[in-house]
């Protein structure tokens, strides 16, 4: 009897063979094994074998699909948080983690004008702080010396700090190109019974005044805050705040441009040390 010639392992290439002649053309094992002379049992443990394989190879295509996609997602959904915090919708700090995943994004998009464009928002930021709390010192000064509200009864005193409120609040709608409120149609009383009334001026309300002086204070209050609205525009101290705030804005367009293009495009260039790859 001759000896037995143990033939070489089964490639792989050769398994997947085996396995799509018996899917696709529907060829048996038993004529496969014939054709290609082998052993029956071996043809079938290989078709077997080849099907594992894929179903290895499927399985781990769909998780790191699945990976990539949430990556992406968190990108994406890091871009979409700073663009509601710019556009003022989302006034919630990020999370501890998104410090990770503004690193990887960075680690992606190395030279993308964003991280520019976020330096320059901060520092700008800090000057806008700054020229406001001036603009406020400033209209607290013109509001406690204006000889008209001075010329009302010691009581008006009280109305400072709510005037002092309404005036900052013109002057950050205005810097950033907004209407603000107008003496016309927000300047109202509003009576509240047992003899007083109410004064208010848009959504800050003045005190409570006693009906009997509420005539008076809303007629020099029509005068006076027209008066120093414009003196308040025409100052150095928001000339300045209304430049920063114009800068800001237009800065804040630039940034919300590059990152719509994260959140639209879905996908990422580049990589970083998070990718699933």
């Amino acid at each position: 009897m001759g000896k037995r010639i143990r033939k070489p392992p089964i490639k792989s290439e050769q398994r997947r063979d085996w396995l799509k002649r018996n899917e696709e053309n529907g060829e048996s094992p038993p004529n496969i094994a014939k054709h290609d002379l082998f052993d029956v049992r071996t043809v079938r443990k290989q078709i077997e074998l080849a099907k594992q394989e894929r179903e290895n190879r499927e399985a781990k295509s769909f998780v790191l699909r699945n990976a990539m996609e949430s990556h992406y997602n968190d990108l994406r959904n890091y871009a979409e948080k700073l663009n509601t915090q710019i556009s003022g919708k989302d006034k919630t700090p990020l999370s501890p983690d998104e410090e990770f995943i503004e690193a990887a994004l960075h680690e992606h998009l190395p030279r993308s004008p964003i991280w520019d464009y976020l330096r320059k928002k901060q520092s700008l930021a800090k000057t806008e702080a700054e020229q406001l709390a001036n603009t406020r010192n400033l209209i607290e000064q013109m509001v406690k010396t204006d000889c008209q509200l001075n010329s009302l009864f010691i009581e008006i005193n009280k109305l400072f700090p709510d005037i002092a409120d309404a005036l900052e609040f013109q002057a950050k709608q205005w810097s950033h190109g907004k209407e603000g409120i107008n003496v016309k149609d927000y300047l109202l009383s509003e009576p509240d019974g047992y003899g007083f009334v109410n004064l208010r001026y848009g959504g800050y309300p003045m005190r409570r005044i006693d009906s009997d002086h509420a005539d008076k204070y809303l007629e020099i209050l029509r005068e006076v805050l027209p008066k120093l609205e414009s003196q308040l525009k025409q100052s150095e101290a928001y000339q300045e705040l209304e430049k920063t705030a114009g800068e800001l804005d237009r800065l804040n367009r630039k940034l919300r441009e590059e990152l719509a293009v994260i959140r639209l495009r879905r996908i990422v260039p580049g990589r970083c040390k998070f990718c699933p790859l």
